[in-house]
């Protein structure tokens, strides 16, 4: 099973705006993982040890500041995540909810098409060479790169009765080999993906459901989605997944039948995997970790312009507020601010700056702000910018 695990790097402190729109300026911010993402990991790691098959970290935003932040998650929880993709362009800053999941939604489906198109290979190389070594020779590449799972090749001693294993000794005729390498696929295809319940810069918790409706559309059909899910379990034979989740005071159970979508709640405990199924998780897994991040653009993706970043964002946004500095008082008529922006600058062999128009001179040696008094870069805190502020 491909368990797709979305991720966001959030502001670690502040959700100051630094653009006009309340645009963040995430490659200025220092980023940590979004904290609700954790119960997201966590319901990966149980798919992956209930069912097997490779739990996928799937990000968007500066990828200079995302891999750093997801490195730690190959060893988190119990396996970890075995591999990181980023979506990352300058065509996607300044994303809506909207955008973003049109993005994200575009990033699932070539996961998806990235894993089944190698099982589509084999395939290939049977129906034209038949029994060669040209068909080990090409699993054995696929299975290197962590592309196909255990039952259709490996090098794994314990594991004897893949599907290439079995045809090139002939134990299994080429009609049966393409049979079974078919529900493969097929199984690829029935994919989960899990996501926190919401960010801690938006608190929309709308981009979960955004992105199922968004896989939907790309893929042509309905991929179901249950919010707010405390609990759930999963039926790899029937295809199926039950959720569990409370609204208020009303309890769900909702079954759906797979690929689907979860958002996770913070109240979710991931369950014991059991014992006899173990076997069968072996040969759904694959190889194990890449731990190279994958770097994935807007024309890598086939995405559509209009429909990223700025230009395809309809919400407005407004001003950002810093939730991280410390309250301030300022006193009309004698506490001393600065006046307009003004860039870094250099005094006795120090640097300070920029500074905002409205910040405070608290910090800088009396000589510097003296110097700046005088040039009229800083002055005494007046009712103009009193009432600008309370505007604002």
């Amino acid at each position: 099973m491909l368990v797709v695990v979305l991720l966001k790097g959030v502001p670690a402190r502040t959700t100051q705006a630094v653009t006009v729109g309340g645009v963040l300026n995430r490659e200025a911010m220092d980023l940590v993982l979004n904290p609700h993402d954790a119960k997201a990991v966590e319901a990966a790691d149980y798919l992956k040890r209930r069912v097997g098959g490779k739990a996928v970290a799937l990000s968007m935003g500066p990828d200079m500041k995302l891999v750093p932040l997801m490195k730690p998650l190959f060893d988190a929880e119990v396996l970890g995540i075995d591999e990181e993709y980023v979506l990352s362009d300058r065509k996607m800053a300044g994303s809506d909810t909207l955008a973003t999941s049109y993005a994200v939604a575009l990033g699932v489906k070539k996961l998806v098409e990235r894993h089944m198109a190698p099982i589509e290979e084999v395939a290939k190389a049977i129906r034209t060479t038949g029994y060669s070594d040209s068909v080990r020779a090409k699993a054995a590449e696929l299975y290197s790169a962590n592309l196909l799972p255990n039952r259709v090749y490996t090098e794994l001693p314990s594991i004897r009765d893949s599907i290439v294993h079995r045809f090139l000794d002939g134990r299994i005729t080429t009609e049966t080999a393409l049979a079974e390498l078919a529900a493969e696929k097929e199984r690829v295809s029935k994919f989960v993906v899990v996501a926190g319940i919401k960010t801690t810069d938006g608190e929309t918790g709308s981009v979960g459901p955004q992105v199922a409706e968004g896989v939907s559309e790309l893929l042509g059909r309905v991929l179901p989605h249950a919010t707010y899910v405390e609990d759930f379990e999963v039926d790899p034979e029937a295809s199926t997944m039950v959720s569990e989740r409370k609204i208020g005071y009303l309890s769900q159970k909702l079954e759906m039948q797979l690929p689907a979508l979860l958002t996770i709640s913070t109240e979710y405990r991931p369950r014991s995997a059991p014992a006899a199924t173990q076997d069968q998780v072996r040969a759904n897994s694959y190889r194990g970790k890449v731990f190279q991040a994958f770097k994935w653009t807007a024309d890598d993706l086939g995405a559509d312009s209009k429909r990223l970043g700025l230009v395809g964002s309809p919400t407005i946004v407004g001003a950002g507020v810093d939730v991280g500095k410390p309250p301030v008082q300022k006193a009309v008529g004698s506490t001393l601010v600065f006046l307009k922006a003004t860039d870094p600058f250099d005094f006795e062999g120090k640097k300070f700056g920029p500074f905002a128009q409205g910040d405070l001179t608290t910090g800088l040696p009396e000589g510097a702000v003296s110097t700046l008094k005088s040039g009229g870069a800083v002055g005494a805190f007046g009712y103009e910018m009193l009432a600008e502020e309370l505007l604002a």
